[in-house]
């Protein structure tokens, strides 16, 4: 399973977050998108497969508090998912 996402992974691009987040109801500010962007490409397989705390630590510093709170509501709703 994990090659399929690592070929997503590295396929996606700044913009697909950006148009993810605006399907959720979230506005990205441009460097939002960027933020996300990068802790997904250098963090997707702590995401998916660990402890993410020290991920979700450091978003918290970067991000909006209201874009914080939907990107970690998101995270737990996905990550649900992908464990069943």
């Amino acid at each position: 399973m994990n090659i399929f996402i690592r070929n997503y992974i590295e396929k996606i691009t700044e913009q697909d977050i950006y148009n993810f987040a605006l399907k959720e109801g979230i506005t990205l500010l441009n460097d939002e998108s960027k933020i996300i962007y990068t802790y997904i490409k250098n963090y997707w397989q702590v995401l998916l497969e660990d402890d993410a705390t020290f991920v979700f630590e450091e978003l918290k510093e970067k991000l909006r508090p209201k874009t914080y709170k939907k990107v970690l509501e998101l995270y737990t709703k996905y990550k649900t998912q992908f464990k069943k």
